[in-house]
């Protein structure tokens, strides 16, 4: 089984931490040993080297102390000094045996030991002579034999100085020689961490780097110049993916929506197919017999003449008629929606002439209008009654939804299309109570409807028309201080308002 990129990265990222860290530690404890195996040579070497030292001294000072009998014609305080001479050489023989290493300095001490009886032996000899009054035999005694053996001694501790410095030098030959095996230890772990960076580095070129600018230079050719500008792009390549992939996540839920808004438009549609047939055929069943109906109701009225009882009863009937009326033309229009006739048209003049049909209810209900027209509002391409009927589809949503003497607010206002188009947007705001989450959700679809009498078309049927008209039906808010429905109305192109300069 290959392993993972991840992997690979992983495992050479350990070796390299791991080869870093030995190749330290083995340094840090070598140089540590070497160091104490240095001061430990250095010390016993140099109390070798005293001891050695204060040998020759204390032999110098007996030679020195005889000479000195002699001149001073046997004075017994010079005989005094030389018995403590004799004691000091001894101490420092014992302190040359305790810091002796090898078997050549401890035979040397022994010769020493046993030169120094002999010389010692000869000097009393020499001194006796020298008390019995024979003088020059004392002195041919001291030129011969003792300062033969005094020389000899001489020369046994230097030897035993020499013994002891090419110990110094074995000892540190060996240290340089522990010291280059370290070194080379330390180089081979330098090395072998050398190559693991490398290995790490071809890993990550060859496995993220080089993928990464593919990546972006596929992410560049991908998107183009449709959502990002080359001067807004960062120049590293992370950054630039993370740039690329925001855009790219931008588009796919943007792409989302609005497959799942095409989806809901797609059922809305096969639900109209399916409705719109049996709708066209209940509509003309319904509107041929209310015709007649209506007819006859006016016969009799006008036969039955002025009766202020049944004239009330046929006010009655003839408002149900005419509510009946109006669900057929919404199942017809529903069913069958009219061809457009699309001229420049002022949105003012519009929401004007709704008003008109609004006012009793608006007096009635003692509710307060508020208008906010921006200035200039330039006309719109649509077909007026078409634009009318979806505008009161809306007044008609926000006067039953708002309360008595409440609100109701009409704003008139232009925007921007991302298209470049110029919109002219009427928003319709209540003081209501809002609406819940699901019925916001389900407020366009044909048939659904939260009123007793309602027929679940209106919003329906405009938001259809503006989509027909290249705009837009939109609920912008609804919150427990009340709802906004925004209707966006493309702006007419000036040749058009040219040609209608009356509308």
């Amino acid at each position: 089984m290959r392993s993972k990129l991840a992997t690979k990265i992983s495992v050479a990222i350990v070796g390299v931490v791991a080869l870093a860290l030995s190749c330290s530690v083995v340094a840090l404890l070598s140089t540590r040993h070497i160091g104490g195996l240095m001061q430990d040579a250095v010390k016993e070497n140099l109390s070798s080297l005293r001891a050695a030292e204060e040998l020759d001294n204390a032999l110098l000072r007996k030679r020195g102390l005889v000479v000195s009998f002699m001149l001073d014609s046997g004075n017994p305080q010079r005989l005094e000094d030389l018995q403590r001479t004799k004691q000091s050489f001894y101490d420092a023989l014992d302190l040359a045996r305790k810091t002796a290493h090898t078997a050549g300095e401890k035979a040397l001490l022994d010769e020493l030991e046993q030169a120094y009886q002999k010389y010692d032996e000869k000097r009393t000899e020499m001194i006796a002579i020298y008390q019995s009054g024979e003088n020059e035999k004392a002195v041919a005694v001291f030129l011969n034999e003792v300062s033969s053996l005094s020389d000899h001694i001489d020369r046994l501790t230097g030897e035993f100085i020499a013994e002891n410095k090419r110990y110094i030098e074995s000892a540190t030959t060996r240290a340089q020689h522990r010291i280059g095996h370290i070194n080379w230890l330390v180089g081979g772990f330098a090395c072998l961490t050398f190559g693991l960076g490398l290995l790490l580095a071809w890993l990550f070129f060859h496995g993220v780097f080089f993928p990464l600018r593919k990546m972006v230079a596929d992410a560049r050719n991908f998107t183009g110049q449709r959502s990002l500008r080359a001067a807004e792009m960062p120049t590293d390549e992370l950054p630039a993916v993370g740039e690329y992939l925001r855009s790219l996540m931008c588009d796919v839920s943007d792409a989302r929506s609005a497959l799942g808004e095409n989806r809901r438009r797609l059922m809305n549609a096969e639900k109209l197919a399916t409705v719109g047939k049996l709708a066209a055929g209940v509509a003309h069943e319904i509107r041929n017999p209310l015709t007649a109906v209506k007819m006859w109701l006016f016969s009799i009225r006008k036969a039955v003449g002025h009766d202020p009882e049944l004239d009330r009863k046929f006010e009655i009937i003839s408002e149900e008629m005419t509510r009946l009326e109006r669900i057929v033309c919404n199942f017809l229009e529903f069913s069958r929606p009219s061809a457009l006739k699309l001229e420049a048209q002022s949105v003012s003049l519009l929401i004007d002439k709704t008003l008109e049909l609004f006012g009793h209810r608006i007096e009635e209900r003692k509710l307060r209008l508020v208008r906010n027209d921006a200035e200039p509002i330039l006309p719109v391409m649509a077909d007026g009654e078409q634009l009318k009927q979806v505008f009161i589809n809306v007044l008609d949503n926000a006067v039953e939804a708002t309360a008595e003497r409440g609100e109701i607010r009409i704003v008139i206002d232009t925007a921007d299309e991302t298209d470049d188009r110029s919109m002219v947007v009427v928003r319709v705001q209540d003081t209501g109570q809002g609406m819940p989450q699901d019925v916001r959700d389900r407020i366009f679809e044909p048939f659904y409807t939260t009123k007793d009498d309602g027929t679940g078309l209106g919003l329906c049927i405009a938001a259809h028309i503006m989509a027909r008209h290249g705009g837009r039906l939109v609920l912008e808010s609804s919150t427990e201080r009340g709802t906004t429905f925004a209707v966006w109305i493309p702006i007419a192109r000036k040749e058009a308002h040219e040609q209608n300069p009356g509308s």
